[in-house]
């Protein structure tokens, strides 16, 4: 996995990991902390001081973080 000299990962890299099943930290270009502990676990986001599991998993998060996007960009 390549970050930035900062330790970030870019949102096409945090996807991958959601596809991937693998462990990861990153904080997407909205500012969500999103991380998966254990291999093919549930990815979680900081949300009031604490990490919770996403409601949604695999192709359904991605698709949610896709509509994220857009709403942001429009």
């Amino acid at each position: 996995m390549v970050v930035d000299l900062e330790g970030n990962m870019t949102n096409s890299q945090i996807r991958d990991c959601i596809k991937s099943g693998w462990p990861f930290f990153g904080v997407t270009s909205r500012g969500e902390v999103m991380a998966r502990y254990v291999p093919y676990g549930p990815v979680f986001r900081w949300q009031q001081n604490q990490m919770i599991p996403t409601p949604l998993q695999g192709g359904d998060l991605l698709w949610w973080l896709q509509a994220v996007e857009e709403d942001d960009d429009g």
